[in-house]
């Protein structure tokens, strides 16, 4: 899979690199990522990726991905994370038993 960024592979911390996506919704996919230790780690994993929240709204939405809007201020600088505070959960948000 180009394009997609690799990941850390959390058994050995080599480099991991998606070898496929699964989409589950319109917000939701799955990326199916092997590890590539070049001392033969050999580990699968999947990640999740889950549109949050929208920065800007766009010219052509979808009543399938209605996402909160993200509320920005001025940046002191050049650092992407300028938004006002940490984001919301969804509201259909599922707890994770810890």
């Amino acid at each position: 899979m180009s394009g997609l960024p690799h990941v850390t592979c959390p058994a050995c911390g080599g480099r991991a690199h998606s070898r496929a996506v699964g989409k589950i919704s319109t917000l939701f996919r799955e990326l199916y990522y092997r590890c590539r230790n070049p001392d033969a780690c050999g580990h699968e994993f999947v990640v999740e990726m889950v549109a949050v929240r929208s920065t800007k709204a766009s010219r052509f939405p979808s009543p399938l991905a209605v996402l909160p809007m993200t509320t920005w201020h001025a940046a002191a600088n050049d650092r992407a994370d300028n938004d006002n505070g940490p984001p919301s959960e969804p509201a259909n948000a599922v707890a994770i038993p810890t």
